[in-house]
């Protein structure tokens, strides 16, 4: 039976969940994904801050970078509109270029939770934005031959392992509900028992497996690249400002075009409209959104197996369900997810997971890794694989890293015109969000962002996003918005 959590304990996440994530901590973990830095557009900024702009961008990872490309790909035929990207530190250092590189959908293991919450048409619909966003990274992937090259992008096989019976079960009614309503994907869901698991592809798990088609890539040199494609495309109309945090929003309607008043510590920058992309951040310059967003912090680390265990880069990854639980004698809890892949080139093996203090998960400073964070993680991989560790000795561990994810109550994004109600200043139409991503940016980021710049710019976006994602009042006020219901969701079993 599990250990509840004391009540003075879910208390603090409470508080911590609608608590001023604050900005961006100045010096943060330095993630192996962002080695070396891009060489031009790591630190890029313009010489002075331009004193106007139509489009404001708060971040630089993967969102903001799918705003951006939509806003100045699409624009109408003699539209001559600008755009800034302002961030906070280096480009693409947030959860961008932090995370652990899959390009796997989340919504099989989770289809029967969506359609029971949503019902099967918005259910279905979810699962075909996730794919689309995942073919959409895979294309700017297979772009060029240098962003296949740097981005090193491929189809895999997930290897979901169970060490959790009820767990086992549930996934493999969801995915067959999933193959039964998404038909095409049908047929791609294969099912194996521990001891075949093993026997085929060195893999432990009590309970058995179930296996389905993925990626891996490496997000942040890809990103990169991008925005440097873009720079060089628009030159005349986009500037990409780092180091320039936001630290103050106001509106001016003494200035009809640009109303926005955007505060930096390079100056002060006007903006017609603002786009936040800014995730597990969005409630600094956003309080009215405190609770309806909450940073999760998350760790994630890449390591040197031993020769032994092989070369597995191209053709799978790994992912990991079960064992979690809570200590009360420390306040460690470990959520009971772990998600891998290897490096096809040289063999490192990226892994994250959490088993964290309780109180250092819903919190946004990505400056340290937690102890039993980095206890855990740097020793987690041998005891995944039945052979290929006997020989730790060879075994080293390159880096660990945190990182701050955005979720939200519901465990859907936020996408859309912000409501007036939240942001206390201009009008509706001023100010646009996609953000809250829960963890599984990969398959929902590019279209979130390119969603919301089509909407600025009077495009349709019905067939492809869900309505369950975009920001609403009503959703706002909904009680599956709530923070407090939302951790304890989370922490179901412990409370």
């Amino acid at each position: 039976m599990a250990t509840p959590v004391p009540t003075s304990l879910m208390e603090e996440l409470y508080a911590q969940a609608l608590a001023d994530p604050q900005l961006p901590r100045a010096n943060p973990t330095t993630a192996f994904w962002q080695l070396p830095p891009h060489p031009s557009m790591s630190e890029t900024q313009s010489a002075t801050l331009p004193t106007i702009t139509d489009y404001a961008i708060i971040g630089s990872g993967v969102t903001g970078c799918s705003m951006a490309k939509t806003l100045l790909d699409n624009a109408p035929s003699g539209a001559s509109f600008s755009v800034s990207v302002l961030e906070a530190r280096k480009l693409t250092s947030g959860a961008t270029g932090r995370n652990g590189g899959l390009l796997t959908s989340f919504v099989p293991g989770h289809y029967k939770h969506l359609s029971d919450h949503l019902g099967h048409e918005q259910a279905v619909k979810i699962a075909r934005f996730a794919n689309r966003t995942l073919e959409k990274m895979h294309s700017l992937a297979n772009s060029s031959d240098d962003f296949r090259e740097a981005s090193v992008v491929r189809r895999t096989m997930d290897i979901i392992a169970f060490d959790d019976d009820a767990a086992f079960n549930d996934e493999k009614a969801s995915f067959k509900l999933y193959e039964e309503h998404v038909t095409e994907d049908a047929g791609k869901t294969q099912i194996l028992t521990s001891e075949e698991l093993a026997a085929k592809y060195n893999v432990k798990a009590k309970s058995g497996a179930i296996l389905f088609p993925n990626g891996a890539f490496w997000p942040y040199r890809l990103v990169t690249r991008i925005w440097a494609q873009l720079k060089e495309q628009y030159a005349s109309r986009l500037l990409i400002d780092t180091n320039t945090p936001v630290t103050e929003i106001s509106h001016d309607p003494s200035n009809a075009a640009y109303p926005y008043v955007l505060t930096t510590p390079r100056g002060v920058i006007r903006a017609a409209k603002i786009l936040h992309a800014t995730n597990g951040y969005s409630g600094h310059l956003l309080p009215g959104l405190r609770g309806n967003i909450y940073p999760l912090r998350g760790t994630m680390s890449t390591q040197k197996p031993p020769e032994a265990f092989g070369q597995h880069g191209r053709e799978i990854t790994w992912s990991r369900v079960g064992g979690s639980g809570f200590d009360p004698a420390t306040n460690v809890i470990e959520l009971g997810l772990y998600y891998s892949n290897q490096n096809p080139t040289t063999g490192d093996v990226f892994i994250g997971g959490e088993k964290a203090k309780l109180n250092e998960l819903f919190i946004s400073d990505d400056t340290v890794v937690g102890l039993p964070c980095q206890e855990n993680i740097t020793t987690k991989l041998p005891k995944c694989f039945t052979k290929g560790w006997e020989d730790t000795s060879s075994h080293e561990v390159r880096k660990v890293w945190s990182g701050i994810m955005g979720f939200t109550g519901d465990r859907l994004p936020l996408i859309g015109s912000l409501p007036q109600s939240v942001t206390k200043r201009g009008t509706e139409g001023g100010e646009w969000i996609a953000a809250g991503f829960n963890g599984y940016g990969m398959p929902l980021c590019w279209s979130s962002g390119e969603a919301v710049a089509k909407m600025i710019l009077g495009q349709k976006v019905d067939e492809f996003l869900p309505d369950a994602f975009l920001i609403t009042e009503e959703r706002l006020k909904s009680a599956e918005m709530s923070s407090t219901r939302a951790i304890n969701d989370l922490l179901s079993g412990y409370v």
